[in-house]
């Protein structure tokens, strides 16, 4: 009896050494048991075990819960990556690990399913108003080799226009988790309907599915506006960029059926143009287009005119007590070369004085201040102004009066070192010097041929002459001359009796 006791024992310890191993099956980490939306290169993670020397770990993934024709990889590590996993396909993998001293039990087998399709980011669904080579983002698909992107008008994918574009998922890896590609050449204004599937050498996605969004169809922030009135002839054309254009182009003409017209090119990059000189006073009707290699966004015609005339500013119209110098002053006009003023005692603008004057680039009004005497106190000026380009001429400005203020010998300009007021004179005149002259001094006037018309001694007190009488000296222009003793000085008189 003891002998058997004995046997059964030693047949227990036996028993006992083969099903108890001295390693134990690792746990399971990652994916989680009846885990969705893996990627065909999930990894299979799991917690280490203690071993003696040697360790490794067998993985086992199947296609069947019995594990029937399972494939097997091992690896030194607690985790493995799979490749090329079949989309929308669920698996089951196990793990167990072998040292020297044996192998482990298998671990609890978990199960997980591969992700049929990706999902898109960007544009959101109905995005409006975007580029016709709008960037088109979706989440990365791990383990993909290649997407391919959909692109049509219709929601079924099957018009004409459908086409279907593949690239390698390594070009078109975005930040963090998505991938995007620039598209190109879309329609102006149609809806596009878009979507994404992912690829490796074994299998194909399902599409994800589908976004739309529509492509810009008008130009934004352009100017000029329909029907603007007094453009300068160097009138500048703005609008809003579009991006994924070969180039814009800006036609103008005289007649909106633009029989006449001109096409100016306008690089991709730029938002504005100044097309040409324009016609003073025309009328022009402008078309603008954008241009890519399948489409053309075409807005117009639109119409504005050039201006016509300048306009003045200063001295207002019609303004009283203006000094004899003053200075003239009128809006600027854009793309002008210089402008012509005349001024004129008469209302009709006979016999004119004409000056022209450069037209310049700094802020605010162009200027023209007037010589220094060449105005009469307490008389009325017409003046005027035209505009030249270098294509045209502008019509001459309304004409604008101004009248002189009768100046006394306080704010009366000293010129040439003598003084005479007023001006004009009536019955009488004063004069005064710039130095304190004394004493006799020889006073003459001449008309505008040289004729003697008034000759007499006056005396110089303080460098004054006080009340000389004009005598029978008609109305008119004369020129004073003055002697003293070491000096001679010179001025214009008007007479207006």
């Amino acid at each position: 009896m003891k002998k058997i006791l004995l046997s059964v024992l030693a047949s227990m310890a036996f028993l006992f050494s083969v099903a108890a191993p001295g390693i134990y099956a690792p746990e399971l980490v990652t994916p989680a048991d009846n885990a969705t939306g893996a990627a065909p290169n999930v990894l299979l993670d799991w917690n280490a075990v203690a071993g003696q020397l040697g360790l490794s770990y067998e993985v086992q993934l199947s296609d069947e819960a019995t594990f029937a024709n399972p494939l097997n990889f091992s690896t030194e590590f607690t985790s493995y990556r799979m490749s090329q996993l079949l989309f929308g396909h669920q698996y089951y993998w196990r793990v167990r690990a072998k040292d020297n001293s044996g192998t482990s039990d298998w671990s609890a087998s978990r199960s997980f399913t591969v992700m049929d399709k990706t999902t898109l980011a960007s544009p959101a669904n109905d995005a409006k108003k975007l580029a016709p080579n709008v960037k088109i983002r979706w989440n990365k698909v791990g383990g993909a080799t290649h997407y391919d992107y959909q692109m049509d008008i219709v929601s079924t994918f099957d018009s004409p226009y459908a086409f279907t574009v593949s690239c390698l998922a390594a070009t078109v890896d975005g930040a963090g988790t998505t991938a995007e590609i620039s598209t190109a050449n879309l329609l102006f204004g149609e809806k596009h309907y878009w979507r994404v599937r992912a690829r490796h050498a074994l299998d194909t996605s399902d599409w994800s599915a589908s976004r739309f969004f529509t492509v810009i169809g008008i130009f934004e922030s352009l100017e000029p506006e329909n029907n603007a009135t007094s453009l300068s002839p160097d009138a500048l054309f703005e609008w809003k960029k579009i991006d994924g254009l070969q180039k814009y182009t800006i036609e103008l003409a005289t007649d909106n059926q633009f029989g006449d017209g001109k096409v100016y090119d306008v690089a991709a990059n730029l938002t504005e143009k100044v097309v040409d000189t324009l016609m003073f006073g025309t009328q022009y009707f402008w078309k603008i287009s954008a241009i890519h290699a399948l489409d053309t966004l075409t807005e117009g015609p639109f119409a504005f005119s050039v201006v016509d005339k300048v306009s003045l500013s200063a001295p207002a119209n019609n303004a009283t007590n203006i000094p004899l110098v003053p200075t003239l002053e009128w809006n600027k006009i854009g793309g002008v070369l210089k402008y012509t003023i005349e001024l004129s005692s008469s209302s009709s603008m006979t016999n004119p004085t004409e000056y022209h004057v450069a037209a310049t680039t700094e802020a605010g009004t162009e200027q023209f201040k007037i010589p220094v005497n060449l105005l009469d106190s307490a008389a009325t000026y017409y003046w005027r102004v035209k505009a030249i380009s270098s294509r045209d001429t502008s019509d001459w400005s309304n004409t604008w009066s101004f009248r002189c203020a009768a100046v006394g010998i306080d704010d009366q300009p000293l010129v040439n070192g003598i003084r005479v007021y007023p001006s004009p004179a009536a019955d009488q005149f004063s004069i005064q010097l710039k130095s304190s002259v004394q004493g006799k001094a020889m006073l003459t006037l001449y008309d505008l041929l040289g004729k003697v018309r008034l000759q007499r001694e006056v005396s110089v007190v303080n460098g004054a002459v006080k009340n000389v009488p004009l005598g029978n000296v008609n109305s008119g222009i004369y020129m004073l001359k003055l002697e003293a003793p070491g000096s001679s000085f010179t001025s214009k008189l008007i007479v207006r009796k």
